[in-house]
């Protein structure tokens, strides 16, 4: 009887020249680490706290991009201030902005600042980050209560209380009190919010979406 060369499965074939592709991946990862290349991912933080803009204390949002290790974004001074860049390591985020110089010490939960309306070092708190399908925006469950927007994430649904949360616009200024959340019904969404209890927060600040240009003013 003769042998013949039994050729190899094209399944078997296929797994090991995958699972090359996969070595070089974790590969290139961990010489990007290593070496300490930045990423060029976006990485967004937004927090909420309080400062002190012409001797009175005031609340204040944050909304911090870090992409590729320089800082951007946006700080509330009465109004949303334009971050003047910075400088971003573990835990810790400085920038100047209105003239005045932040420092977000992230493990302590405090913001120290300097500058023409005084220095201080006060609260400070991140908020959390979901994305998720806007479904559904209700009356709020008391009588003149803030509506209420349900957000489907991963099967389960979060009660948010909408109150006038920021919209951080792709270009220009954000929107300090934004009011027509109704608007990204059936979109999915990104939302920074004040967690009070499983499953329910409050709406700090919203992403605009990807694919929307929101006016300030709704369309007539």
């Amino acid at each position: 009887m003769s042998c013949r060369n039994i050729s190899p499965f094209p399944q078997a074939a296929r797994f090991l020249k995958n699972a090359r592709r996969a070595t070089q991946g974790f590969a290139f990862i961990w010489l990007i680490t290593f070496l300490g290349i930045p990423s060029t991912q976006a990485q967004r933080k937004v927090y909420e706290g309080v400062i002190s803009v012409k001797k009175k204390t005031i609340g204040t949002v944050i909304l911090v991009d870090t992409t590729g290790g320089t800082v951007s974004g946006w700080i509330r001074m009465e109004k949303f201030v334009k971050i003047d860049g910075g400088s971003v390591t573990d835990g810790v985020v400085e920038f100047q902005a209105g003239g005045s110089k932040f420092k977000i010490d992230e493990r302590r939960g405090r913001i120290i600042y300097s500058g023409p309306d005084g220095e201080g070092n006060r609260f400070l708190a991140p908020m959390k980050q979901i994305e998720g399908r806007l479904q559904e925006v209700s009356e709020g469950e008391k009588v003149g209560g803030s509506p209420v927007a349900k957000l489907e994430l991963r099967g389960r649904s979060w009660n948010l209380v909408v109150g006038l949360p920021a919209l951080w616009k792709h270009a220009g200024a954000p929107f300090e009190k934004f009011t027509r959340v109704e608007d990204m019904l059936g979109k999915d969404i990104t939302v920074w919010i004040g967690e009070t209890s499983p499953l329910r927060g409050r709406m700090v600040v919203i992403e605009e979406p990807s694919e929307m240009n929101i006016p300030l003013k709704p369309p007539k």
